[in-house]
Parts: structure tokens; sequence; C-alpha cells
């Protein structure tokens, strides 16, 4: 099964298999393995991929980080997994003020801000 199927079914058996005979950073249709999970808005699969050692920084082909499209898309819970581990902030911010459809992130914006003052 492709990682596509695995992740439209929300197979998280299926992808702990696919990872052992896949590299948990390859790209898979031109975008890493987390940014597809991110981009489906898939904690389950976000978390599982991260746990096995995804780069939570690595830029995909347009140069977005993983928290950056988190933050465009306004999902919070991917957001503050990804802090939790590392996840580079710079330009997040932005992103949010300037997100999916032109919405502002505002809930992405409060993570933000708590965040930065718990630093």
């Amino acid at each position: 099964m492709d990682y596509i199927n695995l992740l439209q079914k929300s197979d998280v058996v299926g992808l702990g298999e696919y990872l052992r005979n896949h590299d948990v950073n390859k790209e898979y249709k031109g975008q890493s393995l987390l940014y597809w999970a991110i981009h489906n808005n898939n904690l389950e699969f976000t978390k599982l991929l991260v746990h096995q050692g995804a780069d939570v920084n690595q830029c995909d082909r347009l140069g977005r980080t993983p928290m950056l499209i988190a933050c465009y898309f306004g999902f919070v819970h991917i957001a503050s997994f990804l802090l939790e581990y590392g996840a580079d902030r710079a330009g997040c911010l932005e992103r949010a003020k300037h997100g999916w459809d032109g919405h502002i992130q505002t809930e992405i914006i409060d993570l933000l801000n708590r965040w930065e003052k718990r630093c």
C-alpha cells in the first residue's frame, strides 16, 4: 500500500509497517511524509513520523517548514506538538496572519505568543 492510501485511511498500523521499509524523511510526490501528514491535518501520523525520526524542520521544495504549513492552515494541535519537538518558529507569525484563504489564524497567533513567553 502506498503512503497516501495509508494517510487517507488514517491507518497508523499500516504506517508503522510502511516505515519499516521506507526512510521516514523520504519524499513522496515531491514532499516529505511529514508534510503530507500535516497538510491532511493528521495528528496521529504527525506524531508517529516525528517519533520515528522525521525532521520537524525539513523544508519542502518551496522552502516551507512543517511548522509553517501548520500555521498557515491553523492546525493548532499539530503546531503545538511540533513546537514541543523543536520546530523552528521563523516566519510562523506572518504565515498565521495570512493563513489559508485569507483567514487570520488567531489560535495559532495565541499559541505562538504563549510559546514566546515560555522561552
